[in-house]
């Protein structure tokens, strides 16, 4: 038999008839995006923020109750950012100018018109004796 213990419920040296257990507060959030109610347990006196993660999208919640005006999430803003996706054109053009981009693009069709790019066995055909 295996018997272990959880740390979190450790017996403490602290005087049981002192220690009084906190009761938390349950703030519930509504997701926009996909209508899901999060309830979340905060600490009594924590400050009530306006948005909480969803749990499933993780989108930004609001609140269903009064929040507390200004208080932000640790490590999400009032307002949820958009981050545009990029695409490979604008990944090459953040390290290279477009002057570069051309002679670069002309060598390598140089190079695929001679017949000098990919001309001898793949990698694939080298190791597992396969074709394309």
């Amino acid at each position: 038999m295996v018997t272990a213990t959880v740390p979190h419920r450790a017996t403490t040296v602290e005087n049981p008839d002192r220690v009084v257990p906190v009761v938390p507060q349950i703030v519930a959030y509504l997701c926009g995006q996909c209508e899901i109610t999060t309830e979340v347990r905060l600490h009594p006196r924590a400050p009530i923020p306006v948005l909480w993660p969803c749990r499933i999208c993780r989108e930004g919640a609001e609140c269903t109750v009064e929040a507390d005006e200004g208080v932000e999430l640790n490590g999400m803003p009032a307002v949820p950012k958009r981050y545009k996706r990029k695409d490979h054109w604008t990944h090459l053009s953040e390290r290279r100018t477009e002057a570069e981009l051309e002679r670069l693009l002309s060598k390598r069709l140089e190079l695929l018109r001679a017949g000098k790019l990919h001309s001898g066995p793949s990698h694939r055909q080298q190791r597992y004796g396969t074709r394309q």
